[in-house]
């Protein structure tokens, strides 16, 4: 059978409206994060040259691209550095050419993307003009991805399949935004009967990724007022979760992938890590949570019915694990990525990491923990020099693995930290908060 190949291209520009989030410091650099999920033989679309000091650090622990296979689109003449990595590799007929050119005849050419949108399979047909004579998008239907990101179409999913939801209820407003107080009083009414649980109300918009349409009210969080004032400002949602606030004992991502021939595939379970207000910042394997087991049979139920709607890819599925009043552990589906998430790189850095220290009769790493540097190093080797003998090593088995390393220019990259156990992961990243506040830095 031909050989077939693998392109990342995890642009985040030119997502839909329910992906879209607003200026985030460093987005332009994201595509840079799936240098360690490649492997060798992948190729890795970005926006910009990376840090050869970094590819070479990762080709050295047995993972990431060739240089060669690093594929940086020209912007084209005349137009606009701007344009998203999509458009302009769709612009770049000699880059173009040169994917074709790497895959065998008569081979594949797999287009794994960050989420599945129609700019994706606009580049899947610009690679079919260009000379590759299959090409196979990672993620089914864009519509599907779509549908599956809607928090409360997922939520009303979950309930047909007995799927356990959080307690609270939908409020749905005749148009997004509120030029007048009363128009967002179905909002507060719902706060209002939701509070009487547990004195502690989420409210969520029904779109939204990565915790940029959450809302609290109570403990820790805003008053009502505030928050239906935050509400008033915003124009990217008409439809709101809102719902009672427990207090978790774990926060499990379930990553499985969708093959297109409807088999599913349990990847593995992590921890989420939050910032307040319940932003994501990293995640932790292995998962502490005790209802694993059901929570996967939910996730595949729910699998089951993505499959159905046309998606097939990365998925995760967010859980909340919480005691109930017996104290008992209790847990609910929080939300579903129709697409890869945070969690996917810290464990296909893992997977990759693991099958060199097979080859090296080595055992594997066991656990990981996942987050951002706050860093003044400008460089990799900068942020070598400070992190010392806190970087990985296939000798020791732990340490640090930074990526996302174009954003050091922005004062931050990303992070695993893998060890035997979570604890020693977590010491090991919590060592390397501190080196990045060494006087170094302020050299």
């Amino acid at each position: 059978m031909p050989e077939s190949r693998r392109l990342y291209l995890h642009c985040v520009g030119g997502l839909p409206s329910h992906l879209a989030r607003g200026p985030v410091p460093g987005i332009e650099q994201y595509p840079e994060r799936a240098l360690v999920m490649a492997g060798a033989g992948d190729l890795v679309c970005v926006p910009d040259p990376v840090d050869e000091d970094h590819l070479a650090f990762l080709n050295d622990l047995g993972i990431g691209p060739a240089p060669e296979d690093v594929l940086v689109p020209c912007p084209g003449e005349g137009q606009a550095t701007g344009l998203p990595l999509s458009a302009r590799l769709c612009a770049d007929q000699g880059l173009l050419g040169r994917i074709a050119a790497a895959v065998p005849p008569g081979g594949a050419l797999q287009l794994h993307p960050y989420a599945v949108t129609p700019e994706i399979f606009a580049v899947a047909e610009a690679l079919e003009a260009a000379g590759v004579s299959r090409v196979r998008v990672l993620g089914g239907l864009p519509e599907a991805a779509e549908r599956a990101d809607l928090k409360h179409v997922v939520r009303a999913k979950a309930i047909e399949l007995g799927v356990p939801v959080a307690p609270g209820e939908v409020v749905e407003l005749p148009f997004a935004a509120g030029r007048r107080r009363r128009d967002l009083e179905p909002v507060r009414a719902a706060i209002q009967r939701q509070l009487v649980r547990t004195g502690e109300v989420i409210v969520r918009g029904s779109a939204g990724a990565a915790g940029s349409s959450v809302f609290i009210v109570g403990r820790g969080g805003d008053d009502a007022d505030g928050v239906i004032r935050r509400l008033g400002e915003r124009a990217d949602n008409r439809v709101y979760l809102v719902e009672a606030l427990v207090d978790l004992t774990a926060s499990p991502n379930l990553h499985l992938s969708l093959d297109a021939d409807g088999s599913v595939t349990r990847v593995a379970a992590t921890d989420q890590r939050w910032g307040r207000p319940l932003m994501h910042v990293g995640n932790a394997y292995p998962s502490a949570a005790r209802l694993l087991e059901p929570m996967e049979q939910w996730a595949r139920a729910l699998a089951g019915w993505l499959r159905s709607e046309g998606y097939a890819g990365d998925v995760g599925f967010d859980f909340v694990e919480y005691r109930d009043p017996t104290g008992a552990p209790a847990a609910f589906l929080a939300e579903v990525n129709p697409r890869v998430n945070g969690a996917n790189y810290p464990l296909a850095l893992r997977e990759r990491l693991n099958a060199v220290r097979r080859d090296l009769g080595r055992a594997p790493v066991d656990a990981f923990v996942s987050g951002p540097l706050e860093t003044r190093a400008r460089s990799f080797p900068q942020l070598c020099e400070a992190l010392g003998e806190l970087l990985y090593s296939h000798e020791t088995g732990q340490g640090l693995v930074p990526y996302s390393t174009g954003c050091l220019t922005l004062g931050w990259c990303a992070a695993v930290a893998l060890a035997p156990s979570s604890r020693e992961a977590m010491e090991f990243h919590a060592e390397a908060r501190a080196a990045m506040e060494a006087p170094w830095a302020a050299r």
